[in-house]
């Protein structure tokens, strides 16, 4: 068995945390542990520590995955690991503790995870980014996927459409939905299908898998897939652009510089013009969620929070001839 994660500690929050104080800590960590505000020798163990910060978020911004990793809790997991898999519960009741946490049915047009099993969609690589231990309590929830209701899966579709179409929302990361590719999904059927999406998909549109729905006595009605993409730990995702805060120095703001600006592509060199006040945005056409997009930097100056005797001196100096 995997070893037990404290998702609370990797976050550096208590266990009461409320939802904002939760989303405040994973925005910060995600920003200072992101790979590409490293150099390329830390870059993997950065990587290796995002995915943990993501993790974490993943399950404690879900209200229902957070209740079932509360529930589940450390001793629990452990209790049940130690027994190689099983606890004085599955020895009681000769079930799986997590069986049903993992066979959880969402519904309601929510942020629907995949799930393993028969009990709904499993996506191929799609829980990839997620670890042994996530996947031990939750299967593939969460990972690139959607919901899965048994038999009959996913929601009506609108009014309009024929008896048995359905919808389901497959949610995509950021990264995921800017490259476009191809994903490979399990249906309830036992069915392979690979699904391809464009590069720059947005939010909203429709991916329609002829008669992948549910059964009627004309034959199974139409899949539609709904494309849902998550909150990213640095960009926030408006329309086909995206806006990113960076940091500057107080010398560079007044001086100008070139600076690396965090993009989907990877960081890019961006000059910084002299007499930059805080807040000023900058607009990095054709690096927003697709080719049509822009992505628009917000620069914020960065006091130092020590200061050298040398660096004293000097802004003692400046304030003098202010």
């Amino acid at each position: 068995m995997a070893e037990y994660k404290d998702y609370y500690k990797i976050l550096g929050v208590n266990k009461n945390a409320s939802d904002a104080e939760i989303k405040k800590a994973f925005k910060s960590m995600a920003r200072k542990y992101h790979p590409d505000m490293h150099p390329e020798s830390e870059k993997a163990k950065m990587t290796e520590k995002f995915k943990d910060i993501n993790e974490a978020y993943t399950v404690l911004s879900d209200k229902q995955k957070r209740t079932i990793y509360d529930q589940v809790g450390e001793q629990g997991y452990q209790d049940y690991a130690r027994g190689g898999g099983t606890s004085s519960r599955t020895r009681a009741g000769g079930a799986n503790p997590y069986q049903q946490y993992q066979q959880y049915s969402y519904g309601g047009g929510q942020d629907f995870g995949g799930f393993g099993g028969a009990q709904g969609f499993s996506s191929g690589g799609g829980g990839a980014d997620f670890s042994d231990f996530f996947q031990s309590i939750f299967g593939g929830m969460g990972g690139g996927g959607f919901a899965g209701f048994g038999q009959n899966f996913g929601r009506s579709a609108a009014s309009g459409q024929a008896a048995g179409d359905v919808e389901a929302e497959l949610a995509l990361n950021l990264e995921d939905a800017h490259r476009g590719g191809n994903m490979q999904l399990t249906l309830p059927s036992g069915r392979a299908v690979t699904v391809k999406f464009p590069a720059g998909v947005s939010e909203g549109k429709k991916i329609k898998l002829k008669g992948m729905g549910n059964p009627t006595r004309r034959g199974n009605g139409d899949l539609y897939l709904i494309i849902k993409i998550r909150p990213h730990a640095m960009f926030r995702l408006e329309g086909e652009n995206l806006h990113v805060p960076v940091t500057i120095m107080p010398w560079t703001a007044a001086l100008g510089g070139t600076i690396f600006v965090p993009t989907l592509d990877g960081p890019v060199k961006v000059k910084i013009p002299a007499g930059t006040h805080n807040g000023k945005k900058l607009k990095l056409s054709g690096k927003g969620l697709s080719a049509k997009g822009s992505l628009y930097v917000t620069l914020t100056i960065d006091v130092p929070r020590t200061l050298t005797r040398e660096q004293k001196e000097l802004f003692t100096r400046l304030a003098q001839t202010a």
